[in-house]
């Protein structure tokens, strides 16, 4: 999260996260009994914390429970769970503020079950998020994503516009395109690895390496402007995913966690605590803690 007022882009004050770190460490319990209570949770406002460690005056851990309802299912021992039950699942966090004002969330999910959004939500509204914009932004990182996969397929969306001044687009095109392995060549692999392994920055530049990779193939040359979404289809282990790469999607990169899953279902704290503090020195923001 980073907070941004105009004309700058500015970080989060020592204040302001000192008020995040006296509301993670109040674990008392919540009366679920109050409807007030339960009604701040789902507008976002609050998240009930568990436990709480500081590992520096800058970092720190520990466990919050995520809330799901909305959905009436059933349950074989309990029976049906209506829609607007709280459901709550237990996850492990990990914040960080770091030297340029920002603050590092990072949240163990296990499958599809996480709750980043809610701990997000809660935070803002303890820094209080209407007196200026607070912004978030996730960490995606190429590398890893393509990871020991194979790359199959590349899509390309474009608009091609008449530059000529008043005209009619009638040679305008727009729609999408695949680049496949068959139609690149042999070395579509190793050439969308070099290209993707250091593909960052803003959308402009990842245009123009987007653009260099599919002007490469030999089939079609387009300008950057000409890109309007660009995705690519990975294989890995049986199965297909789409990566996206100019931002058509918001989700962040997903790191496999090395953590023993006791009985309950629940990873093991201490482990989960070590891994998401490599991850955040050595993968996400090296170099940037306080």
């Amino acid at each position: 999260m980073n907070r941004e007022e105009e004309p700058q882009d500015l970080g989060f004050t020592r204040q302001e996260f000192d008020r995040i770190v006296a509301r993670i460490q109040d674990t008392r319990p919540i009366d679920f009994r109050d409807d007030n209570q339960v009604a701040r949770i789902k507008r976002g406002e609050n998240i009930p914390f568990l436990t709480h460690e500081a590992i520096t005056e800058t970092t720190h851990f520990g466990s919050f429970e995520g809330a799901y309802y909305g959905q009436e299912y059933r349950n074989t021992r309990v029976g049906t769970i209506d829609a607007e039950s709280l459901n709550l699942r237990r996850f492990f966090y990990l914040l960080d503020y770091r030297r340029d004002g920002k603050i590092v969330i990072a949240v163990q999910y296990t499958g599809n079950y996480g709750d980043y959004d809610g701990i997000k939500r809660c935070l803002q509204h303890v820094i209080d998020g209407n007196a200026y914009k607070v912004v978030s932004r996730t960490f995606s990182s190429m590398r890893h994503e393509i990871g020991d996969g194979e790359p199959i397929e590349l899509k390309v969306n474009i608009r091609r516009q008449n530059n000529r001044a008043g005209g009619r687009s009638l040679f305008s095109k727009n729609g999408m395109f695949a680049i496949k392995r068959a139609d690149y060549g042999e070395d579509f692999g190793s050439d969308v690895r070099e290209t993707l392994g250091d593909l960052r920055g803003s959308a402009g530049t990842r245009k123009t390496a987007l653009a260099a990779l599919i002007n490469n193939g030999d089939l079609l040359e387009i300008d950057d402007d000409d890109i309007e979404g660009c995705s690519l289809v990975m294989r890995q282990d049986g199965r297909q995913h789409t990566i996206y790469l100019l931002g058509d999607s918001s989700f962040a990169t997903k790191f496999a966690v090395n953590a023993r899953v006791g009985l309950n279902g629940l990873p093991d704290q201490a482990e989960v605590r070590s891994e998401l503090l490599r991850l955040l020195n050595d993968v996400v923001t090296p170099g940037l803690r306080q």
